[in-house]
Parts: C-alpha cells; sequence; structure tokens
C-alpha cells in the first residue's frame, strides 16, 4: 500500500471515529441538566483510553518477543542443515572409494545362506526322521476311524512342512535374483519329501465327506463319529480364516490352503440327501398319470422322513449356527426342483401334468410335506418358495390349460358325433320323470367342464381364471356345434319327411336339454368371476343357449309351417267363402302339434305357443294379400267379412286349447282387417286404414295396397286418399312393440300396360 493510500485510510478512520464519538455524546448529553455528568464521563474515557493503550504495548511486545525466538531457531536450523549437508558429502566420498570391495563380500553372503540352511535342517533333523513313520502312523489312524488323532498328527506334520518352507522363504531376500535358483530347488525338494503329507489331507477329507454322504446312517449308528468329523472341520475352517487375515501382498502361502471342507462336507451330505431321497429315473414308455400320481406320493414321503430323521438324529450331532434342518431342507428342495423340471420337459398328458401342478401348489408346502408339524418350527415354507420359478410355474399352468382345452374339443366331438347319431334311430328319446323329452348331452357337457373347473380352483385362483376363460369358450364352441348339428338334421329332414323317424321329438329333447342347461349356466360364468377387462372378450353363453334354442323351435314351427302352407293358400277361394272347412283342418292340425309341446317345458312351450300363434298370423295375411281373388260385388265383400270372423273364432278356440290363454295378435288383427271389408261407405276406408295404423303401425302402403285390391271397388282417387292419410299418420313404432308386417312379404306390382315390348327397353 502506498503512502497516500495509507493517509486516505487514516483520515476516513479518524472520519468515521468523530462520527461515532459525536453520535455517542448526542445521545448522552441530549439534555441541559446532564452537563453536570461531563467529568465524570471524561475520567471514564480517559481511563478506558488508558487500558486499552497498555493492552495495545503488551500485545506489541509479546509479538516482538516470538518474532526474535523464531529467528534463533532459524539460526540454528541453518547452522544443523550446513553441518548434515558437509556429513552427507563425506559419506558419498567414503562410498566412492569403497564400491568395489562390496563384491569381495558376496562370498560371505554365500557362506551366511547355507549356514541358515544347515540351521535350519539341523533344527529340523528330529522332526524329519519321525516323518514316515509319522505318516504311515497317520494313515492307520484315519483307516481305524480314530479321526481326531489322526487330525493331530496331521497338523504336526503340516506345522513342520510349513515351518520349514517359511525359513527357507525367509532367506530368500538374502540373495541376488542370481541366487533364487538354489532356493526355488530346496523348496521343490522339500514339497517331494513331504509329498504324503498332502496325501493324507487328501484321505482325511474323502473320509469326512463320506461320512458327510451317509451322515443319517452315521448318525444313527456311531454319533461319535460323526461329531468328530465336525469338529475336524470346524478346527480347519478357522485355520483356513486365520490364513485369509494374513496380509495380501506376503509373498509365501502354506500349500493347500485353503482347504473348504466345510463346503465340500456340505456338498457331500447334499449328494447323500439326494441319493437318499431322490429314486432312479422314471419309466417314461406308458407313463400314466396313477403312476406319476404313486411316483410324487413317495417322493412326499421319503422327504418328511429325511427331514424329520435330520431334527432328531442329526441337529444333536452339530453346532447350532449349522442351522442343519434349513441347510438340508434347501437341499431336498433344490433336488426336488431339478427332479419336477426333468419331469416336466417330458410330453405329459394333462391329468399327469395336473398332479404335478397340484403337488407343487397344494402338497409341496402344506402340513404333509415342507409345512409338516414336527419340522415348521425349524423350516420357514414361506422362505423356501415353489420348487419351481415361478415363470416355469405359469407356463405349466398355460400348458395345462392348453392341453385340457384340446382333450375337451375332442371330447365333445365325439359325444356331438354320438349325440347326432342318436338323433337318427328309431327309437323315441328318452323322458324325464314328469315326461318330458330330455338330451343329456349338454348336461353332461356342462357336467364335465365344471369338473375341470373345480379341479383348477383347488389349484388357486390363477388356473381358475384360465380355465374358466378355456371351458368358456369350449362351452360356445359346443353350442355353435350344436347349431351347426341342428341345421344338418334339418336338411336330412327336409330331403325326407318321414326320415328321421322321431325328428320332432329329439328337436323337443334338445330344447328340454337348453332349458336345463340355462339353470346350470351361471355357475360356470358367474358375474362375480369375470374380470371387468376380460369381459367383452369371453362370449356370452346365455346368448349363444337362446341361440341354440332358438334354433330348435325354428326348426319345430317350421315342420308345422309346411303342414299348413299348402291349405292357407286355399284362403281367400269361392269354396273357402261358400262354407269350406279348412280353417278347420288348420285348427285340427294346431291342435295335433299342441301335444309335442306339451313335451317342452314351461318356458319354451309358452315361447312356441307365441311363435306359433305369429306364425298363422302371417300365413293367415299372406295368403290375403298373395290372393288372386276379388270381391266382385258387395255381397262378396259381406261374405268375406263374416268368413273372417268366423276363422278368428275357430284361430282363437285352437288357440286356448293348445294352451295360450289369450289371442294377442292373431284375432286382434284379422277382426282389424275384417272391418276393412265389412265397411259399406268406401269413403270412409281412410278412417278404418287409421285405426289399422293404430293398433299396428308397421303396416305399409303396399299391405294396404294389396288388402284394398282384395276389397275390389276401391277408385284410384279414393286409393290416393288413403295413402295420403297414412303418410299423415306416420307413427313411430313403440319400444315395446313387436313388427309383425314386416315378416309378411308383398307381391310384386304389375308392370305398366305398355303398348309394344319395344317401347319398355
Amino acid at each position: 500500500m502506498s503512502a497516500e493510500d495509507e493517509t486516505l485510510a487514516l483520515e476516513k478512520a479518524e472520519s468515521l471515529a468523530r462520527g461515532a464519538a459525536l453520535k455517542w455524546a448526542s445521545g448522552i448529553f441530549c439534555r441541559p441538566d446532564q452537563l453536570t455528568h461531563l467529568g465524570h464521563y471524561r475520567r471514564r474515557e480517559a481511563q478506558r483510553n488508558n487500558s486499552i493503550q497498555s493492552r495495545l504495548k503488551s500485545s506489541l511486545q509479546s509479538y516482538l518477543e516470538g518474532v526474535d525466538h523464531g529467528l534463533s531457531q532459524l539460526r540454528v536450523a541453518l547452522s544443523e542443515v550446513r553441518h548434515v549437508q558437509q556429513a552427507l558429502c563425506e559419506v558419498q566420498d567414503i562410498w566412492r572409494e569403497g564400491e568395489g570391495s562390496l563384491d569381495k563380500l558376496q562370498s560371505i553372503r554365500q557362506l551366511v545362506m547355507e549356514h541358515v540352511q544347515l540351521s535350519v535342517v539341523i533344527q529340523s533333523l528330529p522332526y524329519i526322521y519321525a516323518v514316515p513313520k509319522l505318516i504311515a502312523q497317520t494313515h492307520d489312524l484315519i483307516e481305524n476311524q480314530h479321526l481326531l488323532e489322526a487330525h493331530v498328527n496331521l497338523r504336526e506334520l503340516e506345522s513342520l512342512r510349513d515351518d520349514v518352507l517359511y525359513r527357507l522363504q525367509k532367506v530368500g531376500p538374502l540373495m541376488d535374483s542370481t541366487d533364487e535358483q538354489p532356493n526355488a530347488e530346496a523348496a521343490e525338494l522339500v514339497q517331494q519329501f513331504f509329498a504324503g503329507v498332502q496325501g493324507l489331507s487328501e484321505e482325511l477329507g474323502h473320509t469326512l465327506f463320506s461320512l458327510g454322504r451317509s451322515a443319517l446312517g452315521v448318525a444313527c449308528s456311531e454319533p461319535s463319529l460323526l461329531v468328530s468329523a465336525i469338529r475336524i472341520i470346524e478346527r480347519e475352517e478357522f485355520l483356513d480364516a486365520e490364513e485369509s487375515k494374513g496380509p495380501v501382498q506376503q509373498p509365501w502361502k502354506p500349500p493347500g490352503r485353503p482347504k473348504h471342507w466345510r463346503e465340500q462336507f456340505f456338498n457331500a451330505l447334499e449328494k447323500g440327501v439326494c441319493d437318499r431321497v431322490m429314486e432312479p429315473g422314471l419309466l417314461w414308455e406308458n407313463l400314466s398319470a396313477t403312476d406319476l400320481a404313486k411316483h410324487l406320493k413317495e417322493l412326499q414321503g421319503r422327504v418328511v422322513e429325511e427331514l424329520q430323521s435330520v431334527c432328531s438324529v442329526l441337529v444333536p450331532c452339530v453346532p447350532p449356527h449349522y442351522d442343519f434342518v434349513r441347510g438340508v431342507a434347501l437341499m431336498c428342495h433344490h433336488a426336488i426342483g431339478r427332479h419336477l423340471r426333468d419331469i416336466l420337459n417330458h410330453d405329459l398328458p394333462h391329468p399327469a401334468l395336473y398332479h404335478v401342478l397340484s403337488w407343487i401348489t397344494t402338497i409341496y408346502p402344506s402340513e404333509d410335506m415342507m409345512g409338516h408339524p414336527n419340522i415348521s418350527s425349524e423350516i420357514d415354507v414361506s422362505e423356501l418358495g415353489p420348487p419351481i420359478p415361478s415363470e416355469m410355474l405359469e407356463e405349466q399352468l398355460n400348458r395345462y390349460t392348453r392341453t385340457m382345452r384340446a382333450c375337451l374339443s375332442q371330447w365333445i366331438h365325439k359325444a356331438l358325433e354320438v349325440e347326432y347319431s342318436d338323433w337318427l334311430r328309431d327309437q323315441e328319446p328318452d323322458k324325464d320323470q314328469d315326461g318330458f323329452y330330455l338330451s343329456s348331452v349338454q348336461h353332461i357337457v356342462m357336467q364335465m367342464l365344471m369338473e375341470n373347473v373345480q379341479l383348477a380352483a383347488a389349484l388357486g385362483e390363477s388356473l381358475e381364471s384360465r380355465v374358466r376363460t378355456a371351458v368358456l369358450y369350449e362351452m360356445e364352441n359346443c353350442l355353435v356345434w350344436l347349431r351347426e348339428a341342428l341345421v344338418k338334421y334339418g336338411i336330412e329332414h327336409m330331403k325326407d319327411k318321414t326320415y328321421p323317424t322321431y325328428y320332432t321329438q329329439y328337436l323337443l329333447a334338445i330344447v328340454n336339454g337348453c332349458c336345463a342347461l340355462s339353470s346350470t349356466i351361471s355357475h360356470l360364468q358367474p358375474e362375480e368371476f369375470v374380470n371387468p377387462v376380460f369381459r367383452k372378450a369371453t362370449p356370452c353363453l346365455q346368448t349363444s343357449l337362446e341361440k341354440t334354442q332358438k334354433k330348435a323351435c325354428h326348426l319345430l314351427l317350421d315342420e308345422l309351417q309346411t303342414d299348413l302352407q299348402p291349405l292357407f293358400r286355399e284362403i281367400p277361394s269361392r269354396p273357402w267363402l261358400t262354407g269350406s272347412d279348412i280353417v278347420r283342418v288348420i285348427c285340427e292340425k294346431m291342435e295335433d302339434f299342441s301335444q309335442y309341446l306339451c313335451k317342452a317345458r314351461a318356458p319354451v312351450c309358452q315361447y312356441l305357443l307365441v311363435q306359433t300363434e305369429r306364425m298363422v298370423t302371417i300365413e293367415y295375411v299372406r295368403a290375403l294379400i298373395h290372393s288372386k281373388f276379388v270381391c266382385r260385388s258387395p255381397g262378396d265383400r259381406q261374405q268375406l267379412a263374416h268368413r273372417m270372423a268366423l276363422d278368428a273364432e275357430e284361430l282363437s278356440t285352437a288357440l286356448r286349447t293348445m294352451g295360450l290363454e289369450e289371442s294377442t295378435l292373431c284375432v286382434p288383427l284379422i277382426h282389424s282387417l275384417q272391418e276393412l271389408f265389412a265397411l259399406k261407405d268406401p269413403s270412409l276406408l281412410s278412417l278404418e286404414v287409421s285405426g289399422l295404423m293404430t293398433a299396428f303401425p308397421d303396416v305399409s302402403d303396399d299391405h294396404v295396397l294389396a288388402l284394398l285390391e282384395l276389397r275390389g271397388d276401391v277408385t284410384r282417387d279414393l286409393r290416393y286418399t288413403v295413402l295420403s292419410t297414412m303418410h299423415r299418420q306416420a307413427l313411430t313404432l313403440p319400444d315395446d312393440y313387436r313388427p309383425i308386417f314386416i315378416s309378411i312379404p308383398v307381391p310384386a306390382r304389375a308392370p305398366p300396360f305398355c303398348l309394344h315390348p319395344s317401347s319398355c327397353a
């Protein structure tokens, strides 16, 4: 900092001090009576100023003394550094003068190395002489099952070998790189001399592992031997752990370490457990579901027996931290998983596959196996989990669903083929206790499907959902195939009306079978079970069942319609007007047909009666519209109206005889049409047509024109007036109204008159 900057800083500090003092004084002496204390404040500030100056002088004095002491120490250090530098120069000169004489010490170094080796050999000679004898003795101890004594001798031999090798290793740093070869040769010579020690170690290890493989039998016959084996393994594990704690950079390690005997002992134990629990491979040729179920039952018994034996016999022989029961349970778990995967890799029929899945999902974690009360305190079944991975379990569930569905499809096809052959036989269908014709194929199929759903439900919701969806589709296919068979059945009957002999009876049996199936179909497709996500994807069986039922009903009605159509062709006609008994014959045939309808159950019977009335109504009106008969006089029209009234009464009586309480279509429609012909004043036809439209709003212009043609006295202007009235009164069909005229075809109109055929071209 320059002098000018220092001056400015001092002036700024003085200005700030004066400002602060002025602010302080103005706060103290704000009133005149406070000036009396001016002397007191002056003395106090003078004392404070003196105190501050004293502390500053003291601090400055201590700082100066510290600086002086530091300077003196730096002078001493500088002097010592100079002395050290001088001594290093002298040492360097001496090293350079004696560098050539170091080569003369090489022979001395070699002598020292030989001396060390000889001293090691001399110290170890008493033990080395005893090595062959100790090896033979240890071998005999192992053969005689004196394992603890054998392990003590083995440890002595290993300690002697490791000590000699370690001393040889320590000699290495005394040698140059050119002298490493003799040390390596000495170490190899020691390894060859002690080669039998490593063989003893391997022999003892194999003995221990063989005991582990037959641990259960050893624990029953000679538990002390198994305890000795466990103690030896514990000691070796401790030595392995101690060796692993040494420095990583240590150039020498004892040979044969770490031994990992505990791990190998458990591997041998697992092999023994697998040999006892698992049977030799199954004979896959002609393997039935019963054989596989028996095999799994025996496997279950062996596993439970093994775990119970481990709890009662093996656990007292091993330390608690071994967690022996859990370890053996995991061994069994893994062995069973491998065995099950091997089984599932074969092409199993779906009954055998069901046994395997049932065993995996229900029996394996149950109290009959891994959750057995005698071992449940030692094993956590939830920790074990399923014996096969969840992905594989899902795959097998899908596989079971596919094979089950294929078997169901094949079985349903055969059942329907047998059912169709029964339809063609010269034998009346079976009847139930109430006398109704009965077809059992639907019930048998439903029973088979429900049995499969119940079997799947025993294995959990996942498989139940899959199987339920599959059987829904198979039931849908069954109903589709049944409708196709009905079509084929109807075609066969059309070729020859006398064949099959019991055509109508079997149709009634199918209808009754569908009725019985309708009451049980909710068990196959309950509302609460259907997943909302897949609700649209799954078929609606009730709808498909109704289609099948209606198909059989239509074939029944077609049979009646075929018999009645030739009779309806004679209406209207002159014989009919003059008192022909055509309608009486029609009613007799309807009453005869009702004898079959009574063999149908109540809901369908009522439906058939309603459809019969509708069919008769359509045929009657169609006969009127398509007839070429035309009334030539008012007498003909009155006679026509009277005849239609009589027909309505006869049809009403026949329908009541059949079981229909009240005619809601046939009689009202005939009466409405009869009014059109009974009307004497044609100018009032618009009013009558308006009433007809009110009762039957689906009547069309063409229907009315055809009826007016039958009347015979309607002019073109009157026809135009009627059509205009109909257009003005066009009505919307009510929601609960079922159209009738839409099912009655209208005859094609005649082409207009032409002078020459070429004019129409």
